[in-house]
């Protein structure tokens, strides 16, 4: 309320009941503040990053998940272009051709 006294026209009970309410609804105010304040707004993932991987702080957690998806890039990235043998082997048997049995009928 603002800083003048709002004047009643009563008894002194209607003005100590509205000192009253005013102490409470403040000191119910102060307690609401703080638990807004104690959860933080994390993402999902990092939540569960964090709570995988034990890690206390979120940028950490962060930087671990960026890691996961770099290798996981990288394996696909290898599976994809072959790390292997690039050159097919000819068998004896690839040599020979069959022609199609529409060449074959004429």
């Amino acid at each position: 309320m603002n800083e003048e006294e709002i004047k009643i026209e009563g008894t002194a009970d209607i003005n100590q009941a509205l000192k009253e309410f005013e102490t409470k609804s403040s000191a119910e105010e102060a307690q609401k503040i703080p638990e807004t304040s104690e959860t933080p707004d994390v993402p999902k993932m990092v939540g569960l990053a964090m709570k995988w991987f034990k890690i206390k702080e979120q940028k950490t957690a962060e930087y671990v998940l960026l890691g996961v998806a770099v290798v996981a890039f990288a394996v696909s990235l290898f599976l994809f272009f072959g790390g292997g043998n690039t050159r097919p082997v000819i068998l004896q048997s690839d040599l020979f051709l069959t022609p199609p049995s529409a060449v074959i009928s004429n």
